[in-house]
C-alpha cells in the first residue's frame, strides 16, 4: 500500500527531465507505476499541463531582502546634556535624553558609570541622588529580548555640588 502511494505521488512530483512512466498491473490486481520498462507494461502519456516545474527563487537575494526589511539601521544620539557638560545641582538631580533615527518605539537602556541603570520607552531618564564628580554614560536601544539594536557613543558629564565646608558667613 505504501509503495502504491509513493508511486502515485511520484507521478505528480515535478521533474526537470521528462520521463516515460509505465503502468504495470500485477497478477494479484495491484497497480504499479514505474519508470523502468517491464513485460506487459502500459506506457502512460501525460498532457503538457501536468508538468509543474517552477524556478526556485534566488535564496541569497531573498535572505538579504528579508534581513534589511526586518531591521532598520537605527542610530542613537544623546541630546541632553552635551558631551563634557558641567551640571551644578546640590541634590544630584539632572536628566539624560536620547533621540533615534529613524524614530524608535521600543525600549531605551541607560548605562551610567558602567552599570545598566534604567530602562524605559521614552528615552528620557531623570536621575536623582547622584554624587559629585565625573560620570560616564551611554544609551542603548534594545528589542523585546534585550538584544542591543544600537548604542550612543559614551559621554562624560561633571556634577558639581557646593561643598559643606564653604562658610556662608
Amino acid at each position: 500500500m505504501i509503495l502504491r502511494i509513493l508511486l502515485v505521488t511520484a507521478l505528480f512530483v515535478p521533474s526537470v527531465h521528462s520521463q516515460t512512466i509505465y503502468k504495470v498491473v500485477k497478477e494479484d490486481g495491484t497497480v504499479l507505476y514505474t519508470d523502468v520498462p517491464q513485460d506487459g507494461a502500459e506506457t502512460l502519456e501525460f498532457e503538457a499541463n501536468t508538468s509543474n516545474v517552477a524556478d526556485s527563487p534566488d535564496i541569497k537575494a531573498t535572505q538579504q531582502t528579508q534581513s534589511r526589511d526586518t531591521q532598520p539601521d537605527y542610530k542613537v544620539s544623546i541630546t541632553s546634556p552635551e558631551p563634557e557638560a558641567t551640571i551644578r545641582n546640590n541634590n544630584g538631580q539632572f536628566s539624560i535624553t536620547a533621540a533615534t533615527t529613524p524614530a524608535f518605539r521600543g525600549r531605551y537602556r541607560l548605562t551610567f558609570d558602567g552599570q545598566p541603570t534604567r530602562i524605559n520607552s521614552s528615552g528620557k531618564f531623570n536621575l536623582t541622588g547622584i554624587n559629585r564628580g565625573a560620570h560616564t554614560y551611554h544609551i542603548d536601544i534594545i528589542d523585546n529580548k534585550g538584544k542591543t539594536l544600537a548604542s550612543s557613543p559614551q559621554q562624560t558629564l561633571y556634577l558639581h555640588q557646593a561643598s559643606v565646608f564653604i562658610n556662608n558667613n
